[in-house]
């Protein structure tokens, strides 16, 4: 991991600028796509905005609006939360640019998209790639309690404010690449990559669980 250095061209306090090493699934062997190539056709409609609490994905999402988005190259990824130490899906994708300066450009519209949204995303950037992963700080989980009792316990997570901010950084990418000032990155281990990532959804969101649970959370217990 290279020090931290701020991009003093971009909005510091939106987005977390860190210069890294390119994950291991976007290695050399990574296949750079025509910028012609278009996903608009596989994009859903952007979600509206969550209205009070936002609560987690639930199993229908994963068909509307993950499935499309894995086929435009987004993958899922896994970190430890702090709080109950519950490893927390994410969602990523590695953008790839044809020069310094049309990474500079994308970089400060993402912050100004996630001003916009008020939902920020961990980006990692080098010369020509931005790294992009999101995941809910905020979000509300269905849980229950050893009574029986359901109630909404803040829990970060997967939510439709991740969806709303990958459909909207994908359109913008499919911009640059229509301009010409991108290459689609296809990861050397695609299919597997995407495999994994849609069985990883379901088995944290299965259908029979109640919309907005996530699976594999403890009971709460009440004091």
């Amino acid at each position: 991991m290279f020090p931290r250095r701020p991009l003093r061209t971009a909005h510091k306090a939106a987005l977390t600028l860190t210069r890294t090493k390119t994950p291991m699934a976007f290695i050399s062997t990574a296949q750079s796509l025509s910028p012609k190539v278009s996903g608009f056709e596989f994009l859903p409609e952007i979600p509206r905005i969550p209205l009070g609490k936002t609560m987690h994905i639930d199993h229908n999402d994963i068909e509307t609006y993950f499935r499309p988005l894995i086929q435009c190259h987004w993958y899922v990824g896994r970190v430890k939360a702090a709080a109950r130490d519950v490893e927390i899906l994410t969602l990523d994708k590695l953008f790839r640019f044809k020069n310094f300066e049309a990474t500079v450009k994308f970089f400060n519209e993402l912050a100004d998209m996630s001003l916009n949204e008020n939902h920020h995303a961990h980006c990692a950037c080098d010369y020509a790639r931005i790294y992009v992963s999101i995941y809910t700080h905020s979000g509300y989980c269905n849980t229950q309690t050893e009574s029986g009792q359901w109630i909404s316990e803040l829990i970060p997570g997967l939510t439709l404010r991740d969806v709303r901010f990958a459909i909207r950084a994908e359109r913008l990418h499919q911009r640059y690449l229509a301009d010409g000032l991108a290459n689609t990155l296809v990861p050397s281990e695609n299919e597997r990559l995407r495999d994994w990532s849609l069985e990883q959804l379901k088995l944290r969101y299965p259908p029979s669980q109640k919309p907005g649970t996530m699976y594999g959370t403890e009971p709460h217990k009440q004091e």
